[in-house]
């Protein structure tokens, strides 16, 4: 495989971004980066939960999730998502029902963040299963119904 210069510098001052923007180590944002990477190329290993919400959500949904999951969008693309959902009304007001840390994704980072209990998200119900949350209109991840109580 050939080296590419220009690709390289690409990487380097993406993973700075990362470090700058989240004010943290360039280390901790190159593994971030190689996190993000790993998803997007599928390497991360499906577990049990994930063949079982493959096997309750429809084919049409699942390779929607998919779609989604692999696709790397920027802010810009999250944010006109959020707020053509906002403006359909596909938007409910929720309580998040359990903390802990979860993986939450927009285009420069992906790692974890602790929501505590009670927190008001919106979210998008996809089937009666799973929900996108947003925490702000570029910050969203996936989460079980029954870990939310709407409003």
């Amino acid at each position: 495989m050939e080296a590419d210069p220009i690709k390289d510098l690409e990487i380097v001052a993406h993973v700075m971004t990362i470090a700058q923007t989240h004010k943290i180590s360039t280390s901790a944002a190159l593994d971030l980066y190689i996190k993000k990477l790993k998803v997007e190329a599928g390497q991360v290993k499906s577990s049990g939960l994930s063949l079982k919400l493959q096997q309750s959500l429809s084919q049409e949904k699942w390779e929607l999730l998919m779609s989604y999951v692999r696709h790397n969008y920027t802010n810009e693309e999250l944010s006109q998502v959020y707020y053509q959902a906002k403006q359909e009304g596909r938007l409910k007001s929720v309580k998040l029902l359990v903390g802990g840390d979860f993986y939450i994704r927009n285009s420069d980072f992906l790692g974890r963040k602790y929501l505590p209990p009670g927190i008001m998200l919106e979210a998008e119900v996809y089937d009666n299963i799973i929900c996108q949350v947003w925490l702000s209109p570029t910050e969203c991840e996936f989460v079980f119904i029954e870990e939310l109580e709407f409003i």
